[in-house]
């Protein structure tokens, strides 16, 4: 207690004590706690550098600075705003990817004989897109595509661009997590049986769909469908509609 405590009357400095600064100290905690809780995860499947719509469905989830966000790969090509998204996420908190598919497939393609940087995939693929290149002729571009992971596993949840191979787990190579959808001719989700929920994309064909503890966001927004996000706490989709088909719809199985 200090002398200014001392100049109190007693019954002043009890109320002080005992009363007002533990109803402080649970206050403050609430506060924190609350804070805590109040923080979001959300998924979101494939943009293939569908930038409006993914600003859009931000806008849509209410996505605030301390939300963390995760992306189910595949959030460059088949449209011209690959390097908006890029530099978006990039830029945002709390903001992660695995790798998909494309992404593999640019970087798998990335250099000649001579060590220099191979654009002839990007341009028979995508039609010269400029944006594009200027993704993957920037270092750090290139450096944060490589730097992606191919799953992201944290106590209630796993994040996968293609799928988890039953004899592999979270051990599945890279080529097979990015790239396969069918296990013996079946879809691989109808193998699982874990009580982590799979969140993954890569198939805009099959849509939104949830089953066997599995959720597929890729519900084909460069086809002319829609961005999906999910939420992880509250469980809800949101959905926006693509502003235009930026692709031709007999491609949705890629």
């Amino acid at each position: 207690m200090n002398i200014a405590s001392l100049s109190k009357p007693w019954s002043d400095t009890c109320l002080e004590y005992f009363l007002v600064r533990p109803y402080c100290t649970l206050l403050a905690f609430l506060i924190g706690k609350c804070t805590i809780s109040s923080m979001r995860t959300f998924f979101i499947g494939d943009v293939h550098g569908c930038f409006d719509e993914l600003i859009e469905l931000t806008h849509r989830i209410g996505l605030r600075d301390d939300d963390r966000l995760f992306f189910a790969g595949d959030i460059i090509n088949k449209w011209p705003k690959s390097l908006e998204v890029v530099e978006w996420i990039r830029a945002r908190p709390n903001t992660y990817s695995v790798l998909g598919n494309h992404e593999y497939f640019s970087l798998e393609s990335k250099y000649t004989d001579h060590g220099q940087w191979n654009l002839s995939w990007i341009d028979i693929q995508y039609k010269k897109s400029e944006k594009l290149r200027d993704i993957l002729t920037k270092q750090w571009h290139k450096d944060w595509l490589l730097s992606l992971p191919v799953i992201i596993e944290e106590d209630n949840f796993i994040l996968v661009h293609g799928w988890i191979h039953p004899d592999y787990g979270i051990n599945t190579p890279l080529e097979i997590a990015t790239l396969i959808r069918f296990h013996n001719e079946r879809p691989w989700y109808e193998y699982y049986s874990g009580t982590k929920p799979i969140i993954y994309g890569h198939w805009a064909l099959d849509g939104l769909r949830i089953r066997s503890n599995t959720i597929g966001l890729d519900s084909g927004c460069c086809f002319g469908g829609h961005l999906t996000a999910y939420c992880l706490e509250t469980k809800n989709f949101y959905q926006v509609r693509a502003h235009a088909v930026y692709k031709n719809p007999a491609h949705w199985k890629s």
